[in-house]
């Protein structure tokens, strides 16, 4: 693990962290800068921030010097590395990296080595991205703030007695803090957008199965989903581009669209003019009145930049949380299940609370789970029978304290663990594409506004996200504690 060096170096990020993926990778294709150089300056980035904040729980300095040396080296034999070339990335530690800890950052599973390397992965190095280490997750990534007893605190650049949120959070704390342009996340209930609201980022969930989940794919988490957080929405398409496509090793992989996912940012939309509908609440899910005002906001200026027309219709999902539990338990129990009784002592007690209903789950509770999923997945189709997108704030409140726990009143409503988190996770049950993008701040701290499309549609949802990005651009990265911008 890296640490700060004894000469303190400087907090400030380098300038080349500053470049977007897209533009580093320019810039080393061309040769005007070195693979090597882009790693090096996040390595050094990462000793001198990451004690504060936690952003990163295993760092493989060697592997990514010797994996840029090899960038350069194709560069300097006239052979394009590819279009993530020399680009550092982290991997979420959920992800595996062959060699690399596989602990889910839980103290049951220590001293775990990854067999092999996520498909998703394998293809980021192949277009030329290089990976540094492991970013920081809560247990088994369940919660939507990011700490475990493994690993510690993982904080917000923002602020850092706050959250970057959960479960991608060491993620979005190393892109928000200039560690690195672009870190991999998954997202089970909005683990992915959650953090890209409260860190101000971008956060895309595809569709289901659009970015591969093998090899090592258990096969019971039906919700989980694969994707990045970054700084632009660029990124994110190039990064899709570069991931994307059939894998036989997980059976929900979709084919690569015809039409490239960065090609498809400056395309017109097919359907003119779009029609959005608004919902603040979803029916169930409370908001703070300034996050929802910010959210409402990037909801009006993103209406007049498509020229969409907004469909004002009632928007009422059923609370799913009873449905989203019961449909969650069978992958931590698949994943502990072989723990002996030394080893279960080491979980948290909120991974207990997935772990001991899971052992007592009846048959009729599953069987009435998937009906209940049939029935949001028809309610969410007959909105789309009257709109293109559906659009709502990210998260309900700005970021919490740091340590957690997860807020139980919002707007004056008790909520509880699920309604705290209700306008991401229908839609990792009804499987549609859905992107974070930010909407403004509260109080000093980022909020974000969520766009979700058709499934299958994830083009227009980037499309949509990439014009947000244009008419209403936003700080790439957290200021330094100095107050300068990074």
């Amino acid at each position: 693990m890296a640490t700060k060096a004894a000469d303190g170096p400087p907090r400030s990020a380098s300038p080349l962290l500053h470049l977007d993926a897209v533009e580093l990778a320019a810039q080393v294709r061309s040769g005007r800068l070195s693979a090597r150089t882009a790693v090096q300056a996040t390595l050094q980035r990462i000793a001198a921030t990451n004690d504060e904040l936690g952003a990163m729980v295993f760092v493989d300095e060697a592997g990514a010097l010797a994996r840029a040396d090899a960038v350069d080296d194709s560069v300097a034999a006239g052979v394009d590395p590819g279009p993530l070339a020399g680009v550092p990335f982290g991997v979420k530690q959920l992800q595996a990296v062959r060699g690399w800890p596989w602990t889910l950052a839980s103290g049951g599973l220590q001293g775990r080595v990854a067999p092999a390397t996520a498909t998703m992965v394998q293809r980021a190095v192949r277009a030329g991205a290089v990976p540094v280490g492991l970013t920081a997750s809560p247990e088994l990534g369940r919660a939507s703030f990011t700490s475990s007893r493994l690993h510690g605190v993982t904080r917000n650049p923002w602020d850092l007695t706050r959250t970057p949120g959960g479960s991608s959070g060491g993620s979005a704390a190393a892109v928000s803090a200039g560690l690195m342009p672009i870190c991999t996340g998954t997202d089970g209930a909005g683990s992915i957008r959650i953090p890209a609201s409260f860190s101000g980022l971008v956060g895309f969930k595809g569709t289901r199965g659009r970015v591969t989940r093998g090899p090592l794919f258990g096969g019971s988490m039906q919700n989980d989903c694969y994707g990045v957080l970054t700084r632009s929405v660029r990124d994110t398409a190039r990064f899709l581009d570069c991931v994307v496509g059939l894998d036989e090793r997980d059976p929900d992989a979709l084919p690569a669209p015809a039409t490239a996912f960065e090609e498809a940012l400056a395309l017109p939309t097919t359907r003119k003019p779009l029609r959005v509908v608004w919902s603040e609440t979803l029916g169930f899910a409370p908001c703070e009145p300034a996050v929802a005002a910010a959210a409402r906001h990037a909801a009006e200026t993103l209406l007049t930049a498509l020229s969409a027309i907004e469909v004002r219709r009632p928007v009422a999902l059923d609370d799913c949380s009873t449905t989203f539990r019961a449909l969650s338990t069978p992958d931590v129990y698949q994943v502990l299940r072989a723990l002996d009784r030394d080893d279960l002592t080491q979980l948290s007690p909120t991974v207990r609370q997935y772990l001991d209903p899971a052992r007592g789950l009846h048959i009729d509770s599953l069987v009435d789970a998937y009906e209940e999923r049939h029935r949001l997945v028809g309610t969410v189709a007959e909105i789309f029978d009257d709109a293109d997108l559906i659009v709502t704030p990210t998260t309900q409140t700005t970021a919490f304290a740091a340590e957690g726990p997860m807020p139980s009143v919002i707007n004056g409503v008790p909520v509880s663990h699920w309604a705290s988190i209700g306008l991401t996770f229908p839609f990792n049950l009804t499987g549609h594409p859905a992107v974070s993008v930010p909407a403004g701040r509260c109080d000093g701290l980022p909020i974000g506004v969520q766009i979700v499309g058709r499934r299958h549609d994830d083009a227009t949802v980037l499309a949509a996200a990439a014009l947000l990005e244009q008419v209403q651009p936003w700080t790439k990265t957290a200021p330094d504690p100095d107050g300068r911008d990074r």
